[in-house]
């Protein structure tokens, strides 16, 4: 019997010794990360959520597309959006390690405001960028070490400013313009994140 007390202390204290370290490993990382002061960067659409749903919507309430009216339409149609658990689980993740998380728009910032407001938790801020070059000067400026995109301009400009890519896949149904083709950059991709 004390054979068997003394096995079952044993095993508990291996698993709780374990866990310390874990532990200890992983507060080690977040102090590290978060006195650095590292980013990650998403895109927003097609990346993190499927949001041609929200462009559906704003395109019924016909107003001429890129002008304010339109884009505080799309902004405002955020509850249409599908989450991609992939991307999302991915964020939450490096969240969880200390670095910061970034989302990048390639629309107008108009009525955003609730957009941003519902991924408060998780986004640290949003980016709003009209063009390439934009993003390649957020991207660069700041301290990203990782950008995760569906397009494949948004995996170039990655690579210019010197941010590790990773590639997001696109769903088959979205409407988003910007070419995507997985893998011609030699980018890794992020397995199952077209869903």
């Amino acid at each position: 019997m004390l054979h068997a007390i003394a096995d079952f202390f044993s095993t508990w204290m291996g698993r709780l010794k374990a866990f310390s370290m874990l532990a200890g490993a992983w507060g080690v990382l977040f102090s590290v990360n978060s006195l650095i002061g590292f980013q990650a960067g998403f895109e927003y659409d097609d990346g993190l959520v499927y949001s041609t749903p929200a462009f559906q919507a704003a395109a019924k309430d016909k107003a001429p597309a890129d002008s304010p009216d339109y884009w505080n339409s799309v902004n405002r149609s955020f509850s249409y959006e599908r989450l991609k658990p992939v991307p999302w689980i991915t964020a939450w993740t490096l969240r969880a390690l200390g670095i910061r998380i970034s989302f990048f728009c390639d629309r107008g910032s108009e009525g955003a405001d609730s957009l941003e407001a519902s991924w408060r938790n998780l986004a640290d801020r949003f980016y709003f960028t009209k063009t390439e070059d934009e993003k390649y000067k957020i991207l660069e400026r700041n301290k990203f070490i990782l950008y995760a995109a569906a397009s494949d301009s948004g995996i170039i400009q990655a690579k210019k400013a010197g941010v590790i890519p990773l590639r997001l896949r696109k769903s088959r149904k979205s409407v988003n313009p910007l070419a995507s083709t997985p893998g011609k950059l030699g980018e890794v991709t992020l397995p199952l994140s077209e869903f």
